[in-house]
């Protein structure tokens, strides 16, 4: 039996003083880590070296003595912001050529949450006991009774975080992995902007965009009205005012809509694709390179580069690698050049605009849709690699690989 690691999101509900207890927490988990990197930047300003982890622990002790907030938290909480804030300190110091940077101050809108421990929690049917707060009650509609017990029983770790419509707890599990019957078939996958997803069987699968964008155009409305309140706010001389924390909330609420929105495409997607391939075969993408994509037109390239923020191609990338393995699937990348522009009957490399809708091979005269025959080339790539035949070449084509 195969067990790896998967995470449950359940909602917290908890009353106004166990709330304000989570904020609290979560408040003085942000002072500790601002307070690290301060601490460090004037350490290394007069000794010329950084403070160490067990130097760390011992701040928090004399921070607990001079701020009584901090006792709200338990402290093995403390410390393990001791622990990741060291780790983040020694990838910036070891590999600063290659872009990591020095640890940064932490805003509240954008600080992880809490770590819990095995020894630090308990979970008792549809309760969880978290240190310095007590137990509150937890609730998940879809989880089955025997799931959540095997949840209860195999519990590793919990994140508990602050979200625009409550808190949550992310519990990470020990889950079996369910193999599926290996049946050899091979499907090539290109992403792309017209079609999300086409499949090298001619089925096209596409994000619900009108609904995305929708919602984009809200908070976009949305995003000007904070702009333009915070605007006459600061000539007032106020800080925050209650209007601008209720648009705020508002606006992340709406994000929120479009991240579930995507996830479940994904999550959807993916599980039809796996359950009935054994190998999948997708483009090694530098997603990088997809922001500096433009196109003839200067109102069509913000179309695109506001298009591929949506849809968020690293999200499809990462739920699918996961997914693979808990299917027992094997994913194949292969080298993205050409995928569009060859002929997947001749093998002849056509130049085509990011415009081309339809492709038309100049050499045999064949006509299919775009994606179609970008996916069908990466099928075929995949195809050649998985029969060890190495990399797929343009002269492969005349032994016309028959498509599943």
């Amino acid at each position: 039996m195969i067990n790896m690691k998967a995470i449950i999101k359940t909602k917290i509900y908890a009353g106004k003083q166990k709330q304000q207890l989570l904020r609290q927490s979560l408040g003085n988990i942000r002072f500790v880590w601002n307070k690290f990197v301060w601490l460090e930047k004037e350490y290394y300003k007069q000794h010329k070296k950084f403070i160490r982890f067990a130097g760390l622990c011992r701040e928090i002790t004399r921070m607990r003595k001079e701020y009584e907030f901090l006792n709200y938290t338990s402290i093995w909480n403390l410390q393990q912001i001791a622990r990741k804030f060291n780790f983040a300190l020694r990838l910036f110091i070891k590999h600063k050529s290659k872009g990591y940077k020095f640890p940064s101050y932490k805003r509240k809108k954008n600080y992880d949450g809490i770590l819990i421990y095995p020894k630090d929690f308990k979970i008792n049917g549809k309760m969880i006991y978290l240190p310095k707060i007590g137990w509150v009650r937890i609730k998940d509609k879809a989880t089955k009774k025997s799931l959540w017990k095997h949840i209860t029983e195999t519990a590793k770790q919990v994140w508990v975080k602050e979200e625009p419509d409550g808190f949550f707890a992310y519990i990470v599990y020990e889950k079996e992995l369910s193999i599926q019957r290996q049946n050899g078939k091979i499907v090539g996958i290109d992403l792309g902007i017209r079609n999300t997803i086409t499949i090298s069987n001619g089925e096209t699968i596409s994000l619900p965009i009108k609904n995305i964008m929708r919602i984009a155009k809200k908070i976009e409305e949305l995003q000007s009205i904070i702009d333009k309140k915070k605007h006459i706010n600061k000539k007032r001389g106020i800080k925050q005012s209650k209007r601008v924390i209720y648009l705020e909330r508002r606006r992340s609420k709406l994000l929120k809509r479009i991240k579930n929105i995507k996830y479940d495409f994904y999550q959807k997607t993916i599980n039809h694709i796996l359950k009935s391939h054994e190998y999948v075969v997708v483009e090694n993408l530098e997603l990088k390179e997809l922001k500096e994509v433009k196109s003839e037109n200067k109102k069509a390239t913000k179309k695109i580069h506001k298009y591929l923020q949506y849809i968020s191609l690293s999200k499809f990338y990462q739920i699918l690698e996961y997914k693979a393995i808990l299917y027992g699937r094997k994913i194949i990348k292969v080298n993205p050049k050409n995928t569009s522009k060859m002929c997947s009957r001749c093998g002849h490399i056509n130049n085509i605009t990011l415009s081309t809708k339809v492709f038309k091979c100049s050499e045999c005269g064949f006509r299919i849709d775009r994606d179609l025959n970008a996916s069908i080339n990466i099928y075929k790539m995949g195809l050649s690699i998985s029969s060890g035949q190495g990399e797929y070449k343009r002269e492969m084509v005349s032994e016309r690989i028959p498509i599943r």
